[in-house]
């Protein structure tokens, strides 16, 4: 059960972060549109996650091993 709750924390983390990261990104990206700036930051951090999970899986394979 504890290492439950370190879960929800890390996601609930992760989606707070996403949410800044995604209202940040038009102002970045100020030659794009609102809507595309969003879509563009979207796309941009759901990369990142998919980068961090894979090293995590990973981490934990070669670890196993």
């Amino acid at each position: 059960m504890k290492n439950w709750w370190k879960y929800v924390l890390i996601g609930l983390a992760t989606v707070l972060l996403e949410g800044i990261f995604i209202a940040l990104t038009p102002v970045f990206l100020s030659g794009l549109s609102y809507t595309e700036g969003i879509i563009a930051g979207t796309g941009f951090f759901l990369a990142f996650e998919m980068v961090i999970c894979t090293g995590a899986v990973i981490a934990k394979i070669e670890k196993k091993e």
